[in-house]
């Protein structure tokens, strides 16, 4: 018999030193990379291969900032990037809502993969950080990272004050830390790249309701567009049938992009993603910190997961310790991640409370200038208040609630009795998170 294999032994490692080692290589660790070399620290980027998988691809205006704050800035970068404006909303079979960004600040499309370029040439410039690419994180314990090649013909352990988890959803810092990473999954994601010409609004990013889930189409570059196809959980075949999954969807898309949308799926296979919620709630302690998707992540469709993540960045560089940072982050992170899990929900919800708040908010962003701005200050993560989230739903269940009210005799009893059920759900919901957070 054939002795059982055992695996190749390592060879002798190296040693680095740094005061703060970053493990994961994507936009959030590269910034959380520029970040402290700004503050005056030595930077080790221990950075994988990078992943194929479609990632995240639009920054709100407060994600821009914070890039320019570090001197990342596309266009002058040469990077090929287009301008965002805000979002354009089509409810099924109405009139669009454009949605602008406040005060016209602009947000950014750029391929995943060219924004990681630009971020990488910002840090080549720096001497401040070293960087250890295609190795990966084995091991993580205070003060001390080990990483091994792809080959794993060399092994190199990192000393660091400060060690720093940007290494996503399957964060190696967040097991050592003994952080359960179990997410709940939400839905999958089908990305595909195409002409910008058949976008309804070629500045905006689009939001078209009424199919099985939402799409999310924007530009990324003056000659392309993402495309973001929402699939159920429970739909995933249509993940693996192009033709199934259009036929789905092509009813409630305008017929330029259905037809781009056709085209591109007939070229190439599309790029797919699982959408998870894993809540925002544990940071890290005693010098290890995470940071983006590591904390934890939501569903893409408010595009919020790259602002947060450049923000938990941005704050932890400029802390005196991780608990300092755990404790600003814990307030300011948790209203994007709220608000995301709300709009989808109530987006992809078919309950009559969901579809009568739904209209109501409908209305707010037709009829009032504050409703939008207010909206688009919490979508941007500009106003990160538990407050102004608290007061905006407020307006939304009287809202919603008045025009129950008014077409009561207009509509069967049974209806308005599972809308008032409904509102109650949605109403019990906000108040067990919130809970939930004060008890943390």
């Amino acid at each position: 018999m054939r002795p059982p294999r055992t695996a190749d032994p390592l060879p002798a490692p190296s040693q680095l030193a740094a005061d703060v080692a970053v493990v994961g290589g994507g936009p959030v660790g590269c910034v959380a990379a520029l970040a402290f070399a700004r503050a005056g620290a030595r930077v080790c980027l221990i950075d994988a291969a990078q992943s194929s998988r479609l990632a995240g691809e639009w920054l709100h205006p407060t994600a821009a900032g914070a890039l320019a704050e570090l001197g990342v800035e596309l266009p002058a970068a040469g990077v090929e990037h287009a301008p965002g404006r805000g979002f354009a909303i089509f409810p099924k079979g109405c009139e669009p809502i454009v949605l602008p960004y406040v005060d016209g600040e602009l947000g950014i499309g750029c391929q995943h993969h060219l924004l990681v370029g630009a971020l990488r040439n910002a840090i080549a410039a720096r001497p401040e950080i070293a960087v250890l690419s295609g190795c990966r994180a084995v091991e993580v314990a205070r003060g001390r990272v080990t990483a091994v090649t792809v080959d794993r013909a060399r092994t190199v352990r990192v000393a660091a004050e400060t060690i720093v988890g940007a290494d996503g959803r399957q964060s190696v810092v967040r097991q050592a830390l003994g952080y359960s990473g179990a997410a709940r999954p939400v839905s999958y994601m089908v990305g595909v790249l195409i002409e910008p010409s058949a976008l309804p609004f070629a500045e905006y990013g689009n939001v078209l309701l009424g199919g099985p889930g939402p799409v999310l189409a924007f530009r990324v570059g003056p000659n392309r567009a993402r495309v973001c196809i929402d699939v159920p959980a429970d739909r995933v075949a249509w993940v693996r049938n192009p033709t199934e999954l259009l036929a789905a969807y092509r009813p409630t898309l305008p017929a330029a992009l259905a037809d781009a949308i056709a085209d591109a799926l007939a070229a190439e296979p599309p790029s797919v993603a699982a959408n998870q919620l894993l809540r925002r709630r544990r940071y890290g302690r005693a010098g290890v910190a995470l940071v983006g998707d590591a904390v934890g992540h939501c569903h893409p469709l408010c595009a919020v997961g790259m602002s947060v993540g450049f923000l938990d960045a941005v704050t932890l560089a400029g802390s005196r310790s991780v608990e300092e940072y755990a404790a600003a982050r814990r307030l300011a992170g948790r209203v994007p991640e709220l608000l995301s899990t709300g709009l989808y929900d109530l987006f992809a919800r078919t309950d009559a409370g969901s579809t009568e708040l739904r209209d109501a908010v409908y209305h707010l962003w037709r009829t009032s200038a504050a409703a939008r701005r207010d909206t688009m200050r919490l979508l941007a993560v500009r106003e990160t208040r538990r407050c102004a989230l608290g007061v905006t739903f407020a307006r939304l269940l009287a809202a919603a609630s008045r025009r129950v009210v008014a077409g009561v005799f207009d509509r069967p009893l049974s209806r308005t009795v599972a809308t008032v059920a409904g509102f109650g759900s949605w109403a019990g919901w906000f108040a067990r998170e919130s809970l939930t957070d004060r008890a943390r």
